[in-house]
């Protein structure tokens, strides 16, 4: 195995690269005046992104009757909100977040000594992190630089048929002062570079923070799968009682250790999960509004489409990963109970087997404050967006 040790920060880089670029990484041990500048640009960059979107949708969109632009707008102050969310939660949370990654690198020391099976289940389930990691660089790639690559080359279509302006990055109505001259050069540099650093900032949280607990769920499968290995050999394998029972409370113990290490995640997350899927359940039928209303006007929405797709990856890849996490736990259970305790009629093997099947009787999996993430809450939410879409679509 060429690739041992394994370690976090360069096996996840795309997601540990990006957390670095927003001052978020949890093990960035230089927290000084330029680190805190970074943070507070930051804030400041989103919350002046937000008052002018809700300005826009309030005072002009909604006004006018411009429903169409008011949901656009509306689609990017839910994101703004959304980013300097998981952004506090990344920083304010770090010394929790550093835990668990401690926990995960621990596990990857410790699995060097394993033989060949128990390695290639830790990296199994480690290149699949890498694949999320991917999955967002591309998906958050590709809705960033959307929006500014369809502006030059709607500015280059007018120039060549001698039609030259300033198309916007993304067009909303400024407040009074700086709609007025928007339409300057100057004016119209200085708010492309300010929805551009947006658009830069909101990439960075998405590409960093949702990789992450995804990782430590599949992390968490492969460490079960892992105990399930050794469950079939800790009793037929042992020469004597004694070594089947140490072997019975190491598992035990290890067990515990990692119900311990998804309550520390789920501790951290429950409740930006819970508004994750209340957010994104507006944004998918917002996104596809503005789908549906530019191919009415025969127009291209590559944008919105691809911001779409964001924003089902954003609500499904959580489902999926706890999902997952739920059916092995079950597995784990049912391995337990199928590792042969009634050949051994000794009662402290019998009591750790019990003990075993009472803590696995819950299965493990993310929560909300209300809902747990599986492939059946991902459903509902759908379910959920496509009738806010249709309301839209009828009202408007």
């Amino acid at each position: 195995m060429a690739l041992w040790p394994i370690k976090f920060d360069d096996f996840f880089k795309i997601s540990t690269i990006s957390m670095r670029f927003n001052g978020s990484h949890p093990f960035v041990t230089v927290r000084n005046k330029l680190w805190l500048f970074k943070i507070y640009v930051s804030r400041i960059l989103g919350s002046i992104c937000f008052l002018f979107l809700v300005n826009s949708i309030i005072s002009h969109d909604v006004k006018n009757g411009k429903f169409t632009e008011a949901v656009k707008n509306g689609t990017m102050a839910i994101v703004a909100v959304t980013v300097t969310f998981k952004h506090s939660i990344l920083v304010h949370r770090r010394a929790s977040i550093k835990e668990l990654i401690n926990f995960i690198s621990k596990d990857y020391q410790v699995a060097e000594d394993f033989g060949n099976e128990g390695k290639e289940i830790v990296l199994k389930y480690a290149k699949k992190g890498i694949q999320i990691c991917r999955f967002w660089l591309i998906a958050g790639g590709l809705t960033c630089f959307i929006f500014p690559i369809e502006a030059f080359v709607l500015m280059s279509y007018h120039c060549v048929k001698k039609e030259c302006q300033l198309i916007p990055m993304f067009d909303l109505t400024y407040p009074k002062g700086i709609d007025e001259y928007k339409d300057i050069f100057i004016v119209y540099c200085a708010t492309f570079l300010l929805c551009f650093s947006f658009a830069l900032y909101s990439t960075s949280v998405y590409i960093g923070f949702d990789p992450l607990v995804p990782i430590f769920m599949l992390h968490t499968c492969g460490q079960l799968d892992l105990i399930s290995t050794k469950l079939r050999k800790a009793l037929r394998e042992a020469s004597n009682v004694q070594e089947r029972k140490e072997n019975l409370k190491r598992i035990n113990i290890r067990l515990t250790e990692i119900y311990r290490f998804v309550k520390k995640a789920q501790n951290i997350f429950v409740i930006l999960y819970e508004f994750n899927l209340k957010t994104t359940t507006f944004l998918i039928p917002f996104s596809g509004y503005q789908i549906v209303e530019a191919l009415r006007h025969k127009e291209i929405p590559l944008d919105f489409t691809f911001f779409f797709i964001a924003s089902m990856l954003h609500l499904y890849s959580p489902c999926y990963y706890s999902d997952l996490l739920m059916e092995k736990s079950e597995s784990l259970r049912q391995a337990i109970y199928a590792c042969g305790w009634e050949l051994y009629p000794d009662v402290e093997i019998r009591k750790t087997i019990l003990l075993m099947l009472t803590r696995t009787s819950t299965p493990l999996v993310i929560k909300t404050v209300f809902y747990p993430i599986c492939l059946n809450t991902f459903a509902e939410m759908c379910r959920q967006a496509y009738a806010i879409y249709n309301i839209m679509n009828a009202a408007w």
